[in-house]
């Protein structure tokens, strides 16, 4: 019966601490589901009528509202250890055909929104979250491009180079 005792006290420990730790960022931040809901609301009505990001989401989402509460479920995992996100972020926007450039983007309209919704405090701790995220997908999703290669002043050879003797 002790054994059993023990290790209930010792399971429900992490999600004490996980909930002591939850609300102090709540408390420090100023974040809660309501904020995230017109941050993210807020985030895509501006991405949406993005030239370069628009056309990726117009192409596949289909139902915002329920986009919407997937993406507050995200970042409420994410950044109020709420673990009510269940997905695979990575496998979600393989295809995609995202370039590194639209990460780029992504984090400016992010960050701007940010500035608009959320206390310096939030804004910090989202955009830290937000620049890791973007990182690993970046790393991930986009192949690295290729240095210039150059050897004893000749440039690298590519589909450019002109044909011997059309100079």
């Amino acid at each position: 019966m002790r054994q059993s005792l023990d290790a209930a006290t010792a399971a429900a420990a992490p999600l004490e601490r996980r909930a002591a730790l939850a609300a102090a960022l709540q408390r420090r931040t100023g974040l809660d589901d309501a904020v995230l809901r017109r941050l993210v609301e807020s985030f895509y009505a501006q991405a949406r009528l993005d030239p370069d990001l628009g056309p990726i989401f117009a192409a596949h989402v289909v139902d915002w509202s329920a986009h919407y509460a997937v993406m507050v479920d995200f970042w409420a995992s994410v950044a109020l250890l709420a673990g009510r996100y269940h997905r695979n972020a990575l496998r979600a926007h393989k295809p995609l055909g995202l370039r590194s450039e639209h990460f780029d983007r992504w984090l400016m309209l992010f960050d701007a929104t940010l500035q608009q919704h959320v206390t310096p405090q939030a804004r910090k701790h989202l955009l830290d979250i937000a620049r890791r995220i973007a990182g690993t997908l970046r790393q991930r999703l986009c192949p690295a491009a290729l240095p210039t290669q150059q050897t004893g002043g000749l440039h690298a050879i590519t589909n450019d180079t002109p044909a011997a003797g059309s100079t």
